[in-house]
Formats: structure tokens, C-alpha cells, sequence
């Protein structure tokens, strides 16, 4: 698979990596994404307690919305809303009345409301999100009358439920597919195998492009760990479907300079 780094797939749908707000993401993410270290972690002494966990998927989730004029994104797994509301800003950056669709069955409907309420956002951003509170397994086949334009895979990281969401998804597909959470070989998380399932996958037979694993994780934003780009061996796999590919690599060849 090829392995690209996040600011050149940016640069490649027109984005020069550099204008992008990281505050505007970095915001999303305090409320939404920031993790806390384990004290036996020998970087919370070093370090600090905190540290921003992958924000660029939501710079990445963002600008294929905004670049390719999205209108939909289905998400398997809200988690704590950090993906859903990039999207949710993007849409509402267009003008455009945006669908978002999280499938999650750990969130409960009030709790979600409760939670948009008092965060500090615009109520356009998280408006259209509509949570569907079952196993993924279950609320995909319900919607088999809907297409998306981004489809982002971030629910159940086993081989067997990753697998799972591919077939159940891929042909709601209008044009993109994101999986979160692919690990090379020197990552080793017994409770993470997307990567088993992601691997298996016939991509041109079943109706997508050959993938790209996006190398991503504090690339853009300060990174306490000083990892360099080759020390990364975590990112995310995205494909798009074979009849709009062309539109892909249109937008490719007008990358800045």
C-alpha cells in the first residue's frame, strides 16, 4: 500500500498545509479529543499529561468535505464527536445543509443533545448530526436506501468488525471511504487488527481505487514524543470509488506550488 504523508495528500486535492487554521482543529479537539497520559507513561513526567490524539483526521475529513463539495458523511463510531463536528464546520463553511450520520450504541440520544448544548460551537455544526444508538451491524443494513459522499470507518477495530463495516458500507459509497486506525508492522495492539481486514480487501473488483495509508498523528501539530515522519506507524487508509476517481485526480493535478 502506498504510504503518504497527511500535508502532501492536502497539497494533493489543492490544499497548501501551511493556510490550514490548526487552531480552529485544535479547539474542536480540547473538548472532543484530547487525551490524557497514564502516569506509568514515562512521557507524563517529561511531557505533560495531555497530548492531542491524531486532530488531523478532522483537518483530513474537513477538506475532502470542503474541496470536493461533499454533502453527506456517514461515520461508524461518534467516540466523543471530534470527526463529526470537522465535518459539521465544514458544512456549515459552504453553506451547505450538510447529513451527518454516526452510528455509535455506546451514545445515548439525550446525552448527546445534552453534550452539543454546552459546548462552545456554533449550533450549525452539529445540527445535522443524527446518532443512531445500535451496533453497526444492525443500523447499516437500515440504510441501504442512502448514499454518501465520505464514508469514515472508525467503529469496532477487530478483524471480524472492521470486515464487517466494509460490507455493510461500501455500497453506500457516493465517492470516498476513510478507515481509521491501520497499524504497520512495528505497531503491536492485540485489541487493533483493521489493518488484517483492511489488507483483505479486493479494492478495483469491489469498486474503489487502490488505497493510500495517510501518515498522520501530530504531523501538523507539536509533537512532545519528537517522533520523526518514519517513526509514525499508525494512519489512516483512504480509497475512492472507481467512477469517481476521475474526479480525484482532477483535482491532483491543481495542487499548489
Amino acid at each position: 500500500m502506498n504510504v503518504v504523508h497527511i500535508k502532501n495528500v492536502l497539497r494533493s486535492i489543492g490544499v497548501d498545509p501551511e493556510s490550514v487554521p490548526l487552531g480552529e482543529f485544535d479547539v474542536i479537539g480540547e473538548f472532543t479529543a484530547k487525551r490524557i497520559r497514564d502516569r506509568s507513561n514515562p512521557l507524563f513526567n517529561k511531557s505533560g499529561a495531555f497530548y492531542r490524539s491524531n486532530y488531523e483526521r478532522g483537518i483530513l475529513i474537513y477538506y475532502l468535505i470542503t474541496q470536493f463539495k461533499l454533502t453527506s458523511m456517514l461515520e461508524i463510531g461518534f467516540g466523543r464527536g471530534y470527526s463529526s463536528l470537522c465535518a459539521g464546520k465544514a458544512f456549515a463553511d459552504m453553506g451547505v445543509d450538510g447529513t451527518i450520520v454516526s452510528i455509535d450504541p455506546a451514545i445515548r440520544r439525550g446525552d448527546f443533545m445534552n453534550f452539543m448544548q454546552v459546548l462552545p460551537f456554533p449550533k450549525e455544526w452539529s445540527k445535522n448530526i443524527q446518532i443512531i444508538t445500535d451496533t453497526s451491524n444492525v443500523a447499516l443494513p437500515t440504510l441501504d436506501a442512502n448514499k454518501f459522499d465520505l464514508i469514515y470507518i472508525d467503529g469496532d477495530h477487530s478483524y471480524v468488525g472492521t470486515r464487517s463495516d466494509w460490507n455493510n458500507s461500501k455500497s453506500k459509497a457516493n465517492m470516498f471511504v476513510l478507515f481509521d486506525d491501520y497499524h504497520l508492522p512495528t505497531k503491536v495492539d492485540a485489541g487493533i487488527k483493521c489493518q488484517e481486514a483492511i489488507d483483505e480487501i479486493e479494492w478495483e473488483k469491489e469498486g474503489f481505487s487502490a488505497p493510500q495509508l495517510v501518515r498522520m498523528d501530530r504531523r501538523m501539530f507539536y509533537d512532545d514524543r519528537f517522533c520523526i515522519d518514519e517513526d509514525v506507524d499508525y494512519g489512516q487508509v483512504l480509497t475512492c470509488t472507481l467512477d469517481k476517481e476521475h474526479l480525484f485526480n482532477s483535482l491532483s493535478s491543481r495542487r499548489p506550488q
